[in-house]
């Protein structure tokens, strides 16, 4: 035999089956690496896009709710992405006549994924950068070589990928793309983690308070000053008669809500553009941060979907919750308003009335009775009685039973018409008496509370044709630009003259200085508010013009209040108009009077004012906001 030639080898055995019970295995263990690849590019998404990129500091938000938010959305999106790959990867080579296994499917399903989360994220990098290169390479050059060196890189793995699979060549780039979207991932995981180490670093080296009291802010949004009273708010009337300091003559910045707590929260008048959405000066500090500094912790817990750290008024808030009635849309809405607002429906708040200001106020309570070493800065903002109108069921039965049948009237922006003001009018009035109804222990809470400040007030208020208008954010009229006002001191503070209502004017804007001022804390010499509202005595100190403000696409309104009199500007393409009112005479500014000497006055300093308030960067139109942000504009009837 020569040796030379080979003996046959023997033939390879064919692989035993798999059995049925095997091959669920086999496709569970792909689809659980589906669900951990879709929880890490969760993570990856929430710690470098939105920790490194969105506003600078994702501490300002609550960790945990971020981080479950986002994972529990991009794993339900990556399990059905890699299920619809693997579909179709297996029905083309079914059409094509060619073997294809489960498992070589959804390998190549799973590596697809991959490349999509990998360049998903690229793609918010450059959303993000172009939408804030200069805010965040003035301050932040580091950011910049990040910004240009990630999409760089993802780019060009993106176009190799795309010439492999169209050429069906370069085998090392086809293999190589796996390692390259799961290093891209990995490398953002470790840059966001690093940053989040970074700031909660900083967030230990914080100063020592000392005993200073804790501080607590409620609103309620759209809240009439005169829906303040014994018939329709009995419980937080009460306490405030028992031992607040009242302020009857107290004004909103603005007259719709972001505008109203950028100003209230910057302590600086008419700060964002018409859409509300960006701040003019975005290192003005913020009341939140200055507490933050000074060593409190500090807490938002909303129901407003507006409210969010991205807008930079809102910067400072150590945790931020949003509260809606489904748990999934609370912790989805604080990165993507957009698709909150897909699946929440055009109606606004499709829920249960009174269900989601449960949630807030439980959750209020249960964080202001949880043990800390620093004090607290907590502000909750309650959505109701904004539109629709809502009240509680037990309640009108109660109290209107004829409007049992016509709650669709305060739902649908269409039936807010003259004719049926006798049915939404009343609607609304009931649902501020069921939002009284409803914190009524969150307030016995606070203001009961040892060692506590309390600061009840509103956004804006609410209009009901009293100058041809229903809602707000239209006009400045009294009925949407007053608002509640009562600081409740702390208890073993209190002089005994607390209770006593204070009818000087007073502004918002005045709220955020006076309470530092109270603590001690030095007041940034940015911050507007010249009135004290805590002082002793229960008299106010300083005078002065209070003013509001209204940006709109085309149009811009400015109003000044003093010495018992209105003055209210409006500038548009077609001039200049004056109003001119006697609030001690006419509280409801519905007899226009001709301007005497003191007017005129009012509407030289207003105009004045005006130049300076109205910079060319605040007359963008509303149509430049991001498509998030408009989502939000026109769920809540803005646009």
């Amino acid at each position: 035999m020569n040796p030379s030639i080979e003996s046959p080898r023997p033939p390879i055995a064919p692989a035993p089956k798999k059995g049925p019970l095997a091959k669920s295995a086999g496709a569970a263990l792909w689809l659980v690496g589906a669900v951990g690849l879709g929880f890490c590019w969760g993570i990856v998404e929430t710690f470098l896009i939105r920790t490194v990129l969105a506003s600078g500091a994702y501490f300002n938000r609550d960790i945990y709710s971020a981080v479950t938010g986002r994972v529990v959305f991009y794993g339900a999106v990556t399990v059905t992405l890699f299920l619809l790959t693997a579909f179709v990867i297996i029905l083309w080579k079914r059409v094509r006549k060619r073997p294809v296994t489960i498992g070589a499917a959804a390998k190549r399903a799973l590596v697809a994924v991959a490349a999509v989360a990998a360049f998903v994220n690229a793609a918010l990098c450059f959303v993000y950068f172009w939408q804030g290169a200069t805010n965040l390479t003035m301050s932040n050059p580091w950011k910049l070589a990040l910004l240009s060196t990630l999409p760089a890189a993802v780019v060009v793995s993106a176009l190799a990928l795309l010439l492999a699979w169209l050429r069906r060549r370069f085998r090392i780039v086809r293999a190589a793309l796996p390692y390259v979207s799961y290093f891209l991932m990995a490398a953002g995981f470790a840059v966001g983690g690093s940053f989040l180490a970074y700031q909660r670093y900083e967030a230990l080296s914080r100063p020592d308070p000392g005993n200073l009291p804790d501080v607590v802010v409620i609103t309620l949004d759209a809240w009439r000053a005169d829906m303040m009273n014994e018939e329709f708010t009995p419980h937080i009337s009460g306490y405030a008669r028992e031992s607040a300091l009242v302020y009857t003559e107290a004004y909103a910045p603005s007259s719709w809500t972001l505008p109203s707590f950028a100003a209230a929260l910057t302590g600086v008048y008419n700060v964002t553009d018409p859409g509300g959405i960006r701040t003019a000066d975005d290192s003005l500090p913020t009341w939140a941060e200055v507490m933050r500094e000074n060593g409190y912790d500090t807490y938002a817990i909303l129901s407003n979907p507006h409210l969010d750290t991205i807008r930079s008024h809102f910067r400072g808030f150590s945790h931020f919750h949003y509260v809606s009635y489904k748990p999934f849309l609370s912790a989805l809405h604080f990165y993507d308003t957009a698709p909150y607002f897909t699946f929440r429906g055009r109606s606004c708040r499709p829920e249960i009335p009174g269900e989601t200001t449960c949630r807030l106020t439980e959750k209020s309570r249960e964080l202001l009775n949880r043990p800390a070493k620093r004090p607290k800065f907590l502000w909750v903002h309650i959505l109701d009685p904004h539109f629709p109108y809502q009240p509680l069921p037990s309640v009108l039965a109660e109290e209107a039973p004829y409007l049992l049948d016509k709650t669709s009237y305060g739902k649908n922006r269409g039936n807010l018409t003259r004719e049926n003001l006798k049915y939404f009018g009343p609607l609304y009035r009931y649902e501020v008496k069921s939002t009284d109804l409803l914190v009524k222990q969150l307030v016995e809470d606070v203001v009961r509370r040892p060692n506590t400040i309390v600061v009840m007030s509103s956004d804006h208020g609410e209009e009901f044709f009293e100058h041809g208008n229903t809602r707000h954010g239209k006009t400045l009229y009294g009925e949407v630009s007053r608002v509640p006002l009562a600081v409740f001191l702390p208890e073993e503070n209190r002089s005994g003259d607390e209770g006593t209502f204070i009818s000087m004017p007073v502004s918002l804007v005045d709220v955020a200085p006076s309470v530092l001022s109270y603590l001690g804390l030095e007041v940034p010499d940015t911050m507007e508010g010249r009135r004290d509202l805590l002082a002793r005595g229960g008299a106010a100190g300083g005078s002065g013009t209070v003013y509001s403000t209204l940006n709109q696409k085309k149009r811009f309104f400015a109003a000044a209040i003093k010495d018992g009199r209105k003055v209210i500007l409006t500038l548009d393409e077609n001039g200049e108009k004056t109003e001119y009112y006697d609030l001690v005479a006419d509280p409801g500014e519905t007899k226009p009077l001709p301007l005497d000497a003191a007017a005129e006055e009012i509407k030289k300093e207003l105009l004045a004012w005006t130049e300076r308030k109205r910079p060319s960067a605040l007359l963008k139109e509303i149509e430049a906001a991001p498509l998030s942000d408009r989502a939000d504009l026109r769920a809540l009837g803005y646009m």
